[in-house]
């Protein structure tokens, strides 16, 4: 996947979150094209055909921290002078992007940066508006994310929804795995799939524990797979114990990416249940696996789950709608299969990788054309 004959190399800097898969699928993309990448990251480790600088500054305070950082940052790219700083994440490496002054600035966005750091203080709002009204193209995956950002002064003719996207080499409705041998799950029992973070109490993992005594009144034998890539497991394993269900759960740790399409296929149904969210790529991973999903009734997830079109929609932190919604698609095969079907359509249609990422790269070389 090399860069077209006649098209000239870029060197790309980033600012990002390390050791992150949406880092790593986004980054390794734009070097196997053939760009020169360049990572800036405090969560410094190994990524395939990527040159990583660790940025990360101790002593003093934070915001003194902040500021050596800042300096790393600028010595670093005085060093580089890339054609393009694309800064992902609004908070904090945000904050660097802009003040770093380089120029063209291109900023993505992914969810809380956006939903809710900005509204913690009048300083945090402030900076918000200062990086979002700086950048020169500022992406996001959901039609309310970007709505968002506008409102916080990001400008509207230069702000355009991308899809992180699915590699549907890998996740598709036949992709299969021993998971059910591994995790000592009967062949007969139906199976429910969490991955979302422990890192952050909106992702509402409590909800979906606290439902599951409900759900075993009617299915006995359902299993739980909760899974997180981010954050300890403990207190929700004492949650579980609390409830007596701790027998019905699978707690996983984190899903190497590779071994995700497995856990998808091998499960009933899937849960997303945020109370804040961007359009998460796990839900979007679901849907190209063809497992049934529910998921909150945020804008960012009913942009693609139509509730009994695609999957089903609930309110966030509502135990007793998640578990009887829970209990109907464990019931219903033939739901199950059509939600799943529909999903598997539209997901397709709309989110493909290799599709966003080419966007993406033509609107770099629009962004470096104008400097």
């Amino acid at each position: 996947m090399r860069h077209p004959a006649g098209e000239d190399r870029l060197t790309l800097a980033y600012l990002s979150i390390g050791r992150h898969i949406h880092t790593e699928r986004w980054l390794t993309w734009f070097a196997r094209r053939g760009h020169r990448v360049h990572l800036l990251t405090v969560q410094p480790g190994p990524m395939p055909g990527v040159t990583v600088h660790d940025i990360t500054t101790t002593g003093g305070p934070k915001f003194l921290r902040y500021a050596k950082s800042l300096r790393r940052v600028k010595e670093i790219l005085a060093v580089l002078d890339p054609d393009l700083l694309h800064t992902h994440f609004l908070t904090g490496y945000g904050y660097w992007g802009h003040f770093s002054g380089r120029k063209p600035h291109m900023l993505t966005v992914w969810g809380d940066d956006v939903y809710v750091t900005p509204f913690e203080s009048p300083l945090k709002q402030w900076l918000a508006r200062q990086v979002l009204a700086g950048a020169d193209y500022v992406t996001g995956d959901s039609r309310d994310i970007i709505e968002a950002c506008i409102r916080l002064g990001a400008k509207p003719d230069r702000s355009e929804v991308i899809q992180w996207g699915v590699d549907f080499a890998k996740f598709h409705p036949d992709a299969a795995g021993p998971v059910r041998d591994a995790l000592g799950i009967p062949p007969t029992a139906r199976v429910v799939l969490s991955t979302r973070s422990f890192t952050q109490a909106y992702y509402n993992i409590d909800v979906i524990i606290d439902s599951i005594p409900i759900v075993r009144r009617e299915f006995p034998d359902v299993v739980y797979i909760i899974a997180g890539n981010e954050g300890s497991d403990e207190v929700m394993r004492a949650r579980a114990r609390e409830r007596g269900v701790e027998e019905a759960c699978r707690f996983v740790g984190r899903i190497p990416h590779a071994d995700l399409p497995a856990f998808l296929t091998t499960s009933h149904v899937y849960l997303t249940v945020p109370s804040v969210d961007a359009t998460a790529v796990s839900l979007l991973e679901a849907m190209a696996t063809g497992t049934a999903v529910i998921c909150s009734d945020l804008a960012s997830a009913t942009e693609w789950i139509h509730d009994r079109e695609s999957g089903r929609v609930v309110r966030p932190r509502d135990i007793e709608g998640l578990a009887t919604t829970t209990i109907e698609l464990l019931g219903d095969p033939s739901a199950r299969a059509r939600y799943g079907r529909r999903a598997v359509e539209m997901v397709r249609a709309g989110a493909d990788h290799d599709r966003s990422m080419a966007r993406v790269e033509e609107i770099y070389r629009g962004l470096v054309a104008r400097r």
